[in-house]
C-alpha cells in the first residue's frame, strides 16, 4: 500500500481515539482540530497522488470557487439555504471563515478520487457526505435562519451542495486533466469508511437517528462501490475477441 494511503487511514484510527476522548471531555474544540488535521492529510496525499502541480492548481482553483459560492449563499441564501457561521472557525470574509474553502477542497478531494474524478459522480458523492455531517455541524459551527425537514437542515441545501460541487468539479476539470480510467480502491474504501466514521460522530453527538441513516447510506454506496469493481474486474478477466 503506497505511504499516502496509510497516512490517510492512520488519520481515521487518530480519529476514532479522538471520539473516544470527546466522548468524556465534550471538548467540541477536538472537532475543530480533527478537521485541520484532514486538510494536512489531504494536502500530504494530494502531493503524492497528483503530483505538486495539480495540487497547488486543485487547491488554488477550488479555495477561491468555493469561497465564492459560499460568499453568495451566506449572504443571499443561494443556493443552500439562509444561514450563518459561528465563531467557532475563526476569522471571516464577508460571513465566511477562512477555513471553510480548505474543507470543501480536501472533501471534494477525496470525493474526486472515489469518484473517479467524474463531473457526474463526484456531486452526488459529495451530498450523501453532505447528509450525514451537515445536521450535526449545523449544532455548532454553522446555523439554518429557517431550519428544514432533514433533522433541521432544508432541502435546498443539498441541491446547493450539488450544484457547488459541480461547479467547483467543472472549474478544476479545465485546468487539470485527470486519469478518467484509473479506478481507486483505496479511494472507493476510505470513502465509505470515512462515511461510516462520520456516522459514529453522529452517534457520539447523541443523532442516533441520523447516525442510522447514514449507516444505511454508506453501506449502499459501499454496494454500488463493490459491484463496479467487479464489473471492471471481469472486463478485465474477459478474453479478447480476435
Amino acid at each position: 500500500m503506497e505511504r499516502c494511503w496509510k497516512a490517510v487511514y492512520t488519520y481515521l484510527i487518530f480519529g476514532t481515539i479522538m471520539l473516544l476522548i470527546y466522548e468524556y471531555s465534550h471538548m467540541y474544540e477536538l472537532a475543530i482540530i480533527y478537521e485541520i488535521i484532514f486538510i494536512f492529510i489531504y494536502i500530504y496525499h494530494s502531493l503524492n497522488y497528483l503530483g505538486s502541480k495539480n495540487t497547488i492548481k486543485f487547491i488554488f482553483l477550488g479555495y477561491f470557487t468555493s469561497l465564492l459560492i459560499e460568499i453568495i449563499g451566506v449572504n443571499s441564501g443561494y443556493p443552500f439555504g439562509r444561514y450563518y457561521y459561528t465563531s467557532l472557525l475563526g476569522p471571516r470574509i464577508y460571513g465566511v471563515p477562512y477555513a471553510i474553502p480548505l474543507f470543501w477542497v480536501s472533501i471534494i478531494y477525496f470525493a474526486g478520487i472515489a469518484g473517479n474524478f467524474r463531473l457526474y459522480s463526484v456531486p452526488f458523492l459529495m451530498v450523501i457526505l453532505d447528509l450525514s455531517f451537515d445536521p450535526r455541524f449545523s449544532l455548532h459551527l454553522w446555523h439554518w435562519i429557517k431550519p428544514g425537514i432533514y433533522f433541521g437542515v432544508p432541502l435546498s441545501n443539498f441541491a446547493g451542495w450539488f450544484a457547488a460541487s459541480l461547479i467547483i468539479m467543472a472549474v478544476i476539470g479545465i485546468f487539470i486533466k485527470f486519469n478518467k480510467y484509473r479506478i481507486s480502491i483505496n479511494g472507493m474504501l476510505f470513502y465509505v469508511l470515512f462515511g461510516y466514521f462520520q456516522a459514529l460522530e453522529d452517534a457520539v453527538s447523541g443523532l442516533l437517528k441520523l447516525a442510522v441513516v447514514s449507516t444505511i447510506m454508506f453501506t449502499i454506496i459501499l454496494i454500488i462501490f463493490l459491484i463496479i469493481q467487479f464489473s471492471v474486474n471481469k472486463k478485465i478477466l474477459m478474453p479478447q475477441k480476435m
